[in-house]
């Protein structure tokens, strides 16, 4: 009977993983993410007949001084047209409690787009910069995005 189980189980991740079309993260030495500092991800899109969820993936530990981050994202199509926008994500309550997972390393993520339909087959650049006020952003590991189909 657990033979079936850990099958099914592992079936269940296996799908999972295939409508999953990018996924990359950018790591930050020391955990600072300096203002200046622009993550670029080039995310190659082949099939444009379904719609697809772009997730921002946020890692932080219990360094991070703030309850939220603020994130401009910069989203440009292989035809070169480009879209801009600021997003802001809780990661922690009024009382200091993270949210998201993990003990002393915390990973949240963020719809920033959902149910979206490319125009075009080719690369789709995302930038994305923090916008605190702190020119760098301690306690930030980790920054990523994952693309996968609706």
């Amino acid at each position: 009977m657990n033979k079936y189980i850990l099958l099914s189980l592992l079936f269940l991740l296996t799908a999972c993983v295939q409508d999953e079309i990018f996924s990359e993260f950018h790591s930050f030495p020391k955990s600072e993410w300096n203002k200046q500092q622009a993550i670029r991800f080039e995310a190659p899109v082949y099939d444009i007949s379904v719609p697809y969820n772009v997730v921002i993936e946020l890692r932080h530990n219990n360094q991070y001084p703030f309850r939220n981050v603020w994130l401009f994202v910069e989203y440009q199509t292989p035809s070169g047209s480009t879209r801009a926008d600021t997003l802001c994500a809780y990661l922690a309550d009024a009382y200091g409690k993270w949210y998201g997972k993990g003990l002393s390393l915390y990973s949240h993520s963020f719809y920033y787009q959902q149910n979206v339909q490319y125009p075009d087959t080719g690369i789709y650049t995302y930038t994305i910069r923090h916008g605190m006020r702190a020119d760098v952003l301690t306690g930030v590991s980790d920054i990523g995005l994952c693309i996968s189909k609706e």
